[in-house]
């Protein structure tokens, strides 16, 4: 305590000392300088505000849209004679969701993104539920973008799902929330003992395994099924979706199986 308060002491002498010095030298009696004379700014065009005023809510977008084409990926599932695609997204840093009915009898997996990179997927790796049509795939390389999770919507609330239809490019589509089903209704070929989302974003073959996201970007279901439209690459507009309450419910009764690969 002592030694502090020296210390105190001290430093409280040196900055007085400074001080003084610094009036003895003149450093501390130099006038203030003048006021400037600045010209007056010219008036901002009303244009102009509006469109600086816009660009903020522009960027949002652009930065929320490149996240959700790193988080999703295109699934190619080469069998036995077949080739199949699909859609996932990262659920951690090396981990990828998908259907189970995406990955079914795989002996090749890959994983293309938006931007045209492949992966090559280990079979071996790869999980699906029991009860519920769902899969997983662990994989090596660090996955740049991970989804975050959001709370169940509510009936009547804008979704958008997001995946590779057909095969082809990345798209979202938008719809809303129609309701909550029992999954027993629902036809035979797909049904399950647990609850569904039946939402009116259009998708398409290819879009089974993508992520269902809220208005603010957050995974709230995963894609598995729609009511068939009048072609093959047309869209009903009612899709049904998984939530992820069902989906952690199911796994956890069910649990889990390896995919077994067919022999090419």
């Amino acid at each position: 305590m002592r030694a502090t308060a020296a210390l105190g002491v001290l430093a409280g002498a040196v900055l007085a000392g400074i001080a003084a010095l610094g009036a003895v030298e003149g450093v501390g009696a130099v006038p203030a300088p003048p006021a400037p004379n600045w010209p007056a700014a010219p008036a901002v065009p009303a244009s102009v505000k509006a469109a600086l005023a816009a660009e903020p809510i522009k960027l949002a977008a652009d930065a929320e849209t490149r996240r959700v084409e790193m988080m999703t990926l295109r699934i190619r599932n080469i069998s036995c004679g077949t080739a199949s695609v699909g859609s996932g997204f990262a659920a951690d840093a090396h981990t990828l969701i998908t259907n189970r009915h995406v990955l079914a009898g795989a002996a090749v997996l890959q994983a293309d993104t938006w931007d045209g990179l492949t992966t090559d997927l280990d079979v071996s790796q790869a999980a699906t539920g029991r009860l519920v049509d769902i899969g997983a795939v662990t994989v090596a390389q660090t996955l740049p973008v991970v989804a975050t999770p959001g709370p169940q919507p509510a009936v009547g609330a804008p979704v958008t799902a997001v995946g590779y239809p057909l095969g082809g490019a990345l798209t979202m589509t938008h719809g809303r929330v129609l309701a909550y089903l029992n999954g027993n209704t629902l036809n035979p070929a797909i049904a399950f003992p647990g609850q569904v989302m039946e939402v009116s974003a259009p998708v398409k073959h290819g879009n089974s395994g993508g992520p269902l996201l809220d208005s603010h970007g957050r995974l709230v279901g995963v894609v598995f099924a729609a009511v068939p439209g009048p072609s093959y690459t047309a869209s009903s507009g009612i899709t049904y979706v998984l939530p992820l309450s069902s989906v952690n419910a199911l796994v956890r009764q069910g649990g889990s199986e390896a995919v077994k690969p067919c022999e090419l």
